[in-house]
């Protein structure tokens, strides 16, 4: 399975009307992933970069480590493993664009 498979988009912040301690948030692009999941259970995964290409500071939260520029040579690290309450519990890698489910 390819990532390109499961509908990717990036991820931004900011912009309009996005207010942090009460200071206008700019809009930046690129700072996350959103996928289905591979399990195929119809959820989205959300994945937030470490080191965002726009070379500003990671969103808060959980973060991966991305290298590559588009969604065929993306790679994260570490591994990928959902908690959803829903029940999924995939665990998995992005690799140079490809899905491996472990």
């Amino acid at each position: 399975m390819r990532l390109i498979d499961l509908n990717p988009d990036w991820v931004g912040y900011g912009g309009d009307g996005v207010m942090e301690n009460g200071q206008p948030v700019p809009r930046r692009e690129r700072v996350g992933l959103w996928f289905d999941c591979p399990c195929g259970n119809g959820e989205r995964c959300a994945i937030m970069f470490r080191n965002p290409p726009d070379g500003g500071p990671a969103i808060q939260g959980n973060t991966w480590i991305v290298t590559g520029d588009t969604f065929e040579t993306l790679t994260l690290s570490p591994s990928i493993q959902r908690n959803d309450p829903k029940g999924c519990r995939w665990h998995g890698f992005v690799e140079n664009g490809g899905i491996r489910t472990v």
